[in-house]
């Protein structure tokens, strides 16, 4: 590991983008084909070309920072909120007067080439990434502090979210911060009935375990991307969103029908990381705790 205070180069290719930091980042998650790090330090100076288009919110320390990228020097403050995006094998140096902190966002090159070419309908080939640098967007922003949040809580609320969350980024990445003029496609339908019903049926008998997104499009014989649209186009609701509502539902069912159970095992039945998680979901779509739920119920 290099220290802090010294020039770092990476070769294009570089193995890991935690190779670039001074010190190891704070949290990460793994979200198949997607890499998230909660980096405590930002280097002082580097230079690198990752080998993913690479996304950074900075969320602490206001420092000057400059860029140089393909001969154009930039230079400005890394306030809490700004965002740098660095297209994948592309060489840029920075040098900051402070270190922050950030969430660093990480999509392989593999990944937009075939969303471009499955969602779009274009040769990947002729789409560009757009550099940024200390920009504002409120969605990057929204979404990559939720994610945040749900590393540092140990990701209560499971891969499902994580996965579709990404998801979603990266084609707001392709719509908002790309050379890609072509609007997304409508939606060609959503599931078939009996495809839908071998999902749901799915969902229902193992809510009490991890469900991923991936698990679920297989099962109904379509990709990933595809399936997260053709769902929510058939029952109104992204598929995290759906597993939450039936997974309270579910609560609500044996906080009733087994009052000889805590919430904490209520909560592990049903797949949430906690009785406290459950607890803030069961509020928010039913209007009140578990425990006042039963108090009322029973």
């Amino acid at each position: 590991m290099v220290a802090n205070g010294s020039r770092q180069s990476l070769q294009v290719h570089a193995p890991t983008f935690v190779d670039f930091l001074p010190r190891l980042p704070e949290k990460s998650a793994a979200c198949d084909p997607f890499e998230l790090h909660l980096v405590e330090a930002t280097p002082l100076h580097a230079s690198a070309a990752f080998a993913s288009h690479a996304v950074g919110l900075y969320t602490s320390g206001r420092h000057r920072i400059r860029r140089e990228m393909g001969g154009r020097l930039v230079e400005g403050w890394s306030d809490p909120g700004t965002v740098i995006l660095t297209p994948s094998g592309v060489h840029a140096t920075w040098d900051a007067e402070g270190t922050s902190r950030a969430v660093a966002f990480l999509v392989p090159d593999a990944y937009f080439s075939r969303l471009l070419e499955e969602d779009w309908d274009v040769d990947p080939r002729g789409v560009e990434l757009v550099p940024r640098f200390l920009t504002r967007d409120p969605v990057i922003e929204a979404v990559l502090t939720r994610l945040a949040m749900e590393v540092e809580d140990g990701s209560p609320t499971g891969s499902l979210y994580r996965a579709s969350a990404c998801g979603f980024l990266a084609r707001h990445m392709v719509r908002a911060h790309s050379s890609i003029s072509k609007p997304l496609p409508e939606s060609s339908g959503g599931l078939s009935t009996r495809r839908l019903k071998v999902v749901v049926d799915y969902i229902e008998a193992n809510l009490g375990s991890p469900l991923t997104l991936q698990d679920l499009a297989t099962l109904a014989g379509v990709s990933a991307r595809h399936f997260e649209r053709a769902f929510r186009e058939s029952v109104g609701l992204p598929p995290h969103a759906f597993v939450l509502r039936k997974r309270v539902h579910a609560a609500r069912d044996l906080l009733v029908s087994r009052p000889e159970f805590s919430i904490a095992e209520i909560a592990h039945q049903v797949g949430f990381a906690s009785s406290s998680h459950l607890a803030t979901v069961f509020r928010r779509q039913m209007g009140c705790s578990p425990t006042t739920f039963r108090r009322l119920n029973v």
